[in-house]
């Protein structure tokens, strides 16, 4: 039996795989396509559906009649009442799209999480978030978990001179501020605190919740995490 708000899956075809979220009663709620054939730039809809009961397990029924077996991708402990909330806050009438707005970035966003997708790539050039008009990242959370996410950033240790030199990205929506820094020799750092430098620095330094840094491709991570927070 599955949890409300566990995100699930099924593998489909070629190594992909579809996924859809749990809210309780044998039923789902999943993402897709309007016709279920325009994969890129048809209109997208929100399906409940009920699962296959097969004894006390509940399988997938395929449009081809075959049960398939249901993966647990993760449980996060969002409830139906947040979930249904996310669902009424997404922008009417957008597409349906594999790269930056598919199944797997509906399950993570109505669940609280940013879109996100490790079948898709696309995630990573997308500014906004993909099912409303807001920027993408809008708290600490959300922030950490990109973090998390990134392959190639790590951890830096502070330096007054760099968080001196750093320039606000923005304030997330619980508060939290976001400073980027570039440095000369080409790494881009991050920083996460709850006192803004405007308000006193050394206040400011001392609150520095995250600080990281990437190099090379993490330089790339860093700058996408900043466009996301800035919603441009």
């Amino acid at each position: 039996m599955f949890e409300v708000g566990a995100i699930l899956s099924v593998e489909l075809f070629a190594h992909t795989r579809h996924f859809f979220v749990y809210v309780g009663d044998g039923k789902i709620v999943e993402w897709g396509p309007w016709d279920g054939m325009s994969w890129i730039g048809g209109k997208g809809h929100v399906f409940t559906k009920e699962l296959f009961k097969s004894g006390s397990d509940y399988k997938w029924l395929g449009s081809d009649g075959e049960l398939k077996e249901i993966t647990l991708e993760q449980r996060t402990g969002a409830s139906e009442y947040l979930i249904n909330q996310r669902i009424r806050d997404m922008t009417t009438g957008i597409d349906y799209h594999l790269g930056h707005r598919n199944c797997e970035h509906f399950a993570y966003y109505v669940t609280g999480y940013t879109g996100y997708s490790k079948q898709s790539v696309s995630h990573m050039f997308t500014d906004h978030d993909p099912f409303t008009s807001n920027s993408m990242i809008q708290n600490f959370r959300e922030l950490k978990d990109e973090l998390l996410r990134s392959s190639h950033c790590g951890v830096v240790g502070l330096s007054r001179g760099d968080f001196k030199d750093s320039t606000l990205v923005g304030k997330l929506n619980d508060g939290h501020y976001v400073y980027h820094y570039s440095h000369p020799l080409g790494g881009q750092h991050l920083y996460v605190t709850t006192i803004p430098k405007s308000e006193n620095f050394e206040a400011s330094y001392d609150s520095v919740l995250l600080a990281y840094y990437g190099a090379f491709i993490g330089r790339g991570e860093i700058l996408s995490i900043v466009r996301k927070v800035r919603g441009c």
